[in-house]
């Protein structure tokens, strides 16, 4: 082991995942013990929960990490190693077990499979500090089970991009919101996606399942007929933007629709490989480690699910969307998510959609990204009602001019330009075309007259918020609480409301405070010196 530790690397934080962090030690003093970290794609979730590791690693506590996936357990593993963390590995024979060491990742398959009865859980993970639970949004029940075995002085923290799963609120009694999408993308730290609705399968007939979702065989009869415009639309697509296929990821409804998928690119001379249960362990990791070599022999993997939570390989530029979903917003947010993340020679990414989900979730989507989660309740529960979209709502969402579909409350196509003209609610769709898809929040009107929708500034309350915030913190040379209390003021002066109060630990730079900013910033404090003039006299 001291090869590892010999090797590590720092482990550096950037202040909103060190304020997270912070703000979870304040709940556990609290007495809040079972919380939930919300860090959406890109914010470090993995550099969080190994800053909170090595904290319980060099108090000396015994800590476990739980991952509900397999492909995760290495990824996590390997982490682990970069920052020095000592740990053994609970997953069936895996080389790295050792059971002795402080730190235990442990596979909740595992987990379920070993627990009670004094066996090998029981014995190795006893008198435990500190839990952290990935992707607890899953809420397995040999985790739930697990965790109600565990005293009240364990300190327990979900991690998920996605806190939307009906009963959270049951198993966790605190949240914190690390970042906002909107505001990685604005910072740089993830790449926002163009995303197209293309050709989609008709799923019409297809039942639906107790669950709220679609029929699995059902889509995959739908699917399979749609595979040759899959492979085209990819190819045209990827072509366009970056002058030839690139590296992409693919959610299919089932194996055997991953299966014809596969076949289909492999007719166009693509190399695109199936991860699913039928992989052995060694198998299974010799596809993935071949993906995440800068040149690839696989451009594709596809998947119904495993690739979907936490599967970091940042330079895949693409993301297919061949599994319709009906109520899942978790799943759709977890999927293009996987695109999301900057790397060398990265400037944009896509997102293919052949099932609709991009609209059919876009409000939602659009409305996470912005703000974010800070409470757990029902109204956090996205996932327990279906999703649907009327032919008006489609027809709301298309550029007449290029055919880019983008959300009714943005004024302007994103991708040519075309304005909406006033009040106009909706224009005429061409089919059988791929089309874009806004993903981005506009705002609202203005009693002071501000056209917030055209506003080069305004259009974004939180890109707004922190490009004052960046004005006003040149102005008071560094005085950041200052600072952000002068950006809120003059905030709620435009806004007339508070700014979230989640955008308090989100980074901005001194080059958002651009000349349009200046000016605004000026004739609004202009107007405040103007107002207690009059309020004077």
């Amino acid at each position: 082991m001291d090869m590892f530790i010999k090797s590590a690397q720092a482990l550096v934080l950037r202040d909103y995942q060190s304020a997270a962090i912070e703000s979870a030690r304040d709940n556990i003093r609290r007495g809040n013990r079972r919380q939930i970290l919300c860090a959406p794609t890109g914010a470090g979730k993995t550099i969080i929960a190994m800053g909170l590791m090595k904290l319980a690693m060099e108090a000396g506590s015994r800590s476990a990490f739980i991952t509900d996936r397999s492909a995760l357990i290495d990824q996590t593993s390997t982490a682990m190693d970069l920052y020095g963390i000592d740990h053994g590995v609970m997953q069936a024979t895996h080389w790295r077990s050792n059971p002795h060491a402080h730190v235990q990742l442990v596979s909740a398959q595992t987990l379920a499979r070993r627990l009670g009865n004094g066996g090998y859980v029981d014995h190795h993970l006893k008198n435990l500090r500190f839990v952290l639970i990935d992707e607890c949004h899953s809420l397995y029940a040999g985790t739930t089970k697990w965790l109600s075995t565990l005293p009240e002085t364990t300190s327990i923290i979900g991690l998920t991009a996605t806190p939307f799963t009906k009963g959270l609120g049951e198993h966790f009694n605190a949240i914190v919101n690390v970042a906002t999408t909107d505001g990685l993308i604005a910072s740089g730290a993830l790449v926002k996606p163009v995303v197209y609705a293309t050709v989609e399968a008709d799923i019409s007939g297809v039942p639906v399942k107790s669950t709220g979702e679609w029929d699995d065989k059902g889509l995959e009869r739908a699917g399979v007929t749609i595979v040759g415009d899959v492979a085209t639309e990819y190819v045209r697509l990827s072509s366009e933007h970056f002058g030839k296929p690139e590296k992409a990821i693919v959610f299919s409804s089932t194996v055997a629709h991953g299966e014809e998928i596969c076949r289909a690119m492999a007719s166009v001379g693509l190399n695109f490989q199936q991860i699913s249960y039928l992989d052995d362990e060694d198998d299974r990791r010799r596809k993935i480690d071949e993906f995440r070599k800068p040149g690839s022999a696989i451009m594709g993997l596809v998947s119904c699910d495993a690739l979907a939570k936490g599967f970091d390989v940042p330079d895949v530029k693409v993301c297919i969307l061949c599994r319709p979903l009906r109520k899942s917003l978790t799943t759709h947010i977890q999927q293009i998510g996987r695109v999301m993340r900057p790397a060398p020679g990265k400037a944009k990414a896509l997102v293919i959609d052949h099932t609709g989900n991009a609209m059919r979730f876009l409000e939602d989507t659009v409305d996470f990204w912005d703000r974010g989660v800070d409470e757990l309740n029902d109204g956090a529960e996205k996932d327990k009602k279906p999703r649907e979209l009327s032919e008006k709502e489609r027809k709301e969402r298309a550029c007449p001019k290029c055919k880019a579909v983008f959300a009714v409350s943005t004024p302007i196509c994103p991708a040519c330009g075309w304005e909406r003209p006033a009040r106009q609610s909706g224009v005429n769709v061409v089919s059988g075309s791929a089309q874009i898809l806004s993903m981005s929040k506009a705002g609202q009107g203005s009693k002071r007259g501000f056209d917030f929708d055209n506003h080069p500034i305004l259009r974004e309350p939180r890109t707004a918020y922190l490009s004052i915030f960046a004005w006003t913190l040149i102005r008071k040379r560094g005085d950041e609480d200052g600072a952000r209390k002068w950006a809120a003021s003059m905030y709620r002066g435009i806004y007339e409301r508070w700014p979230a109060q989640v955008w308090r630990s989100l980074p901005s730079s001194s080059g958002m405070a651009t000349p349009d900013v200046d000016r605004l910033c000026r004739s609004e404090m202009a107007r405040f010196a103007k107002s207690r003039t009059q309020h004077a006299a």
